[in-house]
């Protein structure tokens, strides 16, 4: 591999894994938004809010902000029963089809979101509730997060593109996925 393809990869790598941190912190963030709300409601009877539109907001950095993470640990859910038969380089072709059609889907979906955000800026767009929270923050986190999940779709087909003309895939996960 080249210095500049070693240095994207790591650099990759980097963005995935503060993703994943991001996620973690909205994760706990939702937590205590949810029990503050709840504390509230019980102590001066009045909840955050607007405590569920932020909830339901911040699930959706917590779904797409790991995504990358995930293709590159290899740890989406996948049924091998029919490739624990087949050969590495059959193995490659397969991995390049999967992440095409997934970078197709998810790229789609992305362009189509991130299409639309220019125009809920100008216009003021938000989310009707008693904060006003405006529609385009989420949504350039999600058009963010797909973007770094189809670099590493794009990077997981060269791999298997590699994998088919060597006969050998020697980008591994980091860590082997566990048997269940």
């Amino acid at each position: 591999m080249t210095s500049v393809g070693t240095h994207v990869r790591k650099a990759q790598s980097l963005l995935e894994t503060l993703a994943m941190i991001l996620a973690g912190i909205v994760l706990l963030t939702m937590g205590l938004i949810i029990v503050a709300s709840i504390l509230g409601k019980l102590l001066f009877l009045r909840p955050i809010p607007d405590d569920l539109l932020m909830v339901g907001l911040l699930n959706v950095a917590v779904i797409v902000l790991p995504l990358a993470y995930v293709e590159r640990m290899r740890g989406h859910i996948t049924v091998t029963v029919t490739t624990d038969w087949l050969g590495t380089r059959m193995l490659g072709a397969l991995r390049v089809f999967g992440a095409l059609a997934m970078a197709v889907f998810f790229g789609g979906i992305g362009i189509m979101v991130a299409g639309r955000m220019p125009n809920e800026i100008a216009k003021g767009a938000y989310y009707d509730g008693v904060l006003q929270i405006p529609t385009w923050p989420m949504k350039a986190v999600f058009g963010a997060a797909i973007l770094l999940f189809v670099a590493r779709l794009v990077l997981s087909m060269i791999d298997g593109i590699h994998t088919v003309i060597t006969g050998r895939d020697e980008t591994a996960p980091e860590t082997p996925n566990e048997e269940v």
